[in-house]
C-alpha cells in the first residue's frame, strides 16, 4: 500500500476492504474536503491551547496496513487479561482488526463495518455523513473518513432489552510513526435498552519512544424511545497521540446515560457532542481525566439541544498530577426552537502538583427563550481541611490525599454499569496517585 496520505492509499484500501461504492466515494470526497479545509487557526478559542500539527499524519506519519492483514503478539498474560470477561458480561475482543473472540452477544449485531456496509447501507449512511461539524473538526474528521480501516458497527434491534452489557475492548498495535483511523457505528433501534462498554487499549511490543497517532471516530445513534448506557474507557500508551470526534444523536423521548474516561495518551484532543435532535431526548453526561507525567488532555464538548422539552446534565472531573495539563472548553447550545430546554455543565479539576496546569472555559449559545441554562467550574488542590480531618483521625497525610482523590472520583466510576470493572478502575486510579 502506498506510504503517503493521497488518493492511491484510499484507493487500495476500498478494494482490500471489499466495501461498497458508496463508501469509496465518500472517501473520496472527504479527502477532498479535507485538502480545502485550512487548519484551525490559533485564534479560535477551542484549538488554540494545542498544537494542532501535532495531529497532523503528513507530518511524519504513514498510514497504516488495513487492519485484517495486521497481528498484534499478545502474551499468554494479555490474552488471559483482555479475553477473559471480567463478570457476566458479553465479551467481544479485537486486535487491529481481527477478531479474537468467536462467540457474538444474543439479539445484538456486532460485525465489521464493510459488512454492514453492504448488506444495510441507510442507518450508516445517515450516521456518517450528519452534517453539523466545524471547518475546524470537519479537518481533522475528514482524514478518518478517508483512510479509516479497523472499522465495527453494532445494531441493536428495536424492542430488545438486555441484562448483561456488552464489552467491547478494542486493541490497536501501533508501530512509531504509524496512524490508524479507527471507527465506530453503534445504533440503537427504538425502544431498545442497552449497555455498552466500549474500550481502548494500545499494545506497544516495541517499546519504543516514537509516536503513533490514532484518528478515531465514534457514532452513537439513539431511534426514539431508546434507552444506552455507554461508557468509553481510554487507555492508549504513552507515545499515542490522539484526535477522538464522538457523537451521540437522540431522537424523541431517547436517553442517554454517558460517561467517558481517559487514563491514557500523551496527547489527547477529543470532541464529545451530544445532539438532542427529538423532543423529550434526555442525556446524562460524565467525563473522567486522570493526567500524569507530561500528558496534555484537550477535550471540548457540546450539548446541542434542537428540539423543545431536553435535558442534559454534564459533569467531567480531571485529576491532575506530575506536568501533566487539562484544556476543556464546554459549549451548551440552544436553537431558537428548543424552548423549555434544561442543560447544566460542570467541570473540576483537582491538581495534584505544584506543575500540573488546568484551563476550563464554560461556552453558552442561547437562541430560544423559556430556557434554563447552568454551568459551574473549579480548579485547586487537595483541600488541607479534609485532609487535616483524616490526619486528625490517625490517617498518614499520604493515604488521606489518595482517599481524598478516590472520593472525588467515585461519583464518575459509579457511572460504570459493571461492578468488576468499577473495581478494576479503583486500582489502576489509586495506585497511579503518587501524592
Amino acid at each position: 500500500m502506498s506510504a503517503s496520505f493521497d488518493a492511491a492509499t484510499i484507493e487500495e484500501l476500498a478494494k482490500q476492504l471489499k466495501e461498497p461504492v458508496w463508501l469509496t466515494e465518500l472517501r473520496r470526497s472527504a479527502f477532498a474536503r479535507h485538502r480545502e479545509l485550512p487548519w484551525p487557526h490559533p485564534s479560535d478559542d477551542i484549538w488554540r491551547r494545542l498544537d494542532v500539527s501535532l495531529l497532523d499524519p503528513s507530518q511524519g506519519f504513514a498510514p497504516a496496513q488495513p487492519s485484517l492483514l495486521q497481528a498484534i503478539p499478545l502474551s499468554d498474560d494479555q490474552l488471559s487479561r483482555f479475553t477473559r470477561p471480567l463478570g457476566g458480561e458479553q465479551l467481544v475482543v479485537r486486535a487491529n482488526g481481527s477478531w479474537l473472540t468467536e462467540e457474538r452477544p444474543a439479539g445484538i449485531l456486532v460485525e465489521e463495518l464493510t459488512e454492514a456496509a453492504n448488506q444495510r447501507p441507510d442507518p450508516l449512511r445517515q450516521a456518517i455523513e450528519a452534517d453539523g461539524l466545524s471547518d475546524a473538526e470537519q479537518k481533522l474528521s475528514s482524514l478518518n473518513l478517508a483512510f479509516h480501516h479497523d472499522d465495527v458497527a453494532v445494531s441493536v434491534p428495536a424492542g430488545h432489552a438486555s441484562a448483561a452489557p456488552l464489552r467491547l475492548v478494542h486493541l490497536i498495535g501501533a508501530s512509531p510513526r504509524q496512524a490508524i483511523f479507527p471507527m465506530t457505528v453503534i445504533t440503537v433501534g427504538s425502544g431498545a435498552t442497552v449497555t455498552i462498554i466500549d474500550e481502548y487499549v494500545s499494545v506497544d511490543p516495541s517499546g519504543s519512544a516514537t509516536p503513533h497517532l490514532i484518528n478515531g471516530r465514534i457514532e452513537l445513534v439513539l431511534e426514539p424511545d431508546a434507552h444506552l448506557h455507554y461508557v468509553r474507557l481510554q487507555r492508549w500508551g504513552d507515545q499515542a497521540r490522539e484526535f477522538l470526534l464522538q457523537r451521540a444523536t437522540l431522537g424523541r423521548g431517547a436517553e442517554l446515560t454517558m460517561a467517558n474516561i481517559n487514563l491514557g495518551a500523551a496527547l489527547s484532543k477529543a470532541h464529545l457532542v451530544t445532539k438532542l435532535a427529538g423532543e423529550q431526548a434526555s442525556a446524562r453526561l460524565y467525563g473522567f481525566v486522570f493526567g500524569k507525567g507530561a500528558q496534555h488532555i484537550d477535550q471540548h464538548t457540546l450539548q446541542d439541544h434542537q428540539a423543545p422539552h431536553t435535558t442534559s446534565d454534564l459533569q467531567v472531573k480531571a485529576a491532575l498530577q506530575d506536568e501533566s495539563r487539562m484544556t476543556y472548553t464546554g459549549l451548551i447550545r440552544i436553537a431558537k426552537q428548543a424552548a423549555q430546554t434544561n442543560a447544566y455543565q460542570a467541570n473540576h479539576n483537582l491538581m495534584l502538583s505544584q506543575t500540573a496546569r488546568a484551563e476550563t472555559i464554560p461556552m453558552l449559545e442561547i437562541l430560544a427563550d423559556d430556557v434554563q441554562c447552568k454551568h459551574g467550574a473549579s480548579i485547586g488542590p487537595i483541600d488541607d481541611e479534609q485532609a487535616f480531618y483524616l490526619m486528625s483521625r490517625g490517617v498518614p497525610r499520604q493515604a488521606a490525599e489518595r482517599l481524598i482523590v478516590m472520593g472525588f472520583v467515585e461519583s464518575i466510576i459509579q457511572q460504570v454499569p459493571f461492578e468488576p470493572l468499577q473495581e478494576q478502575l479503583r486500582q489502576e486510579i489509586e495506585h497511579g496517585i503518587r501524592a
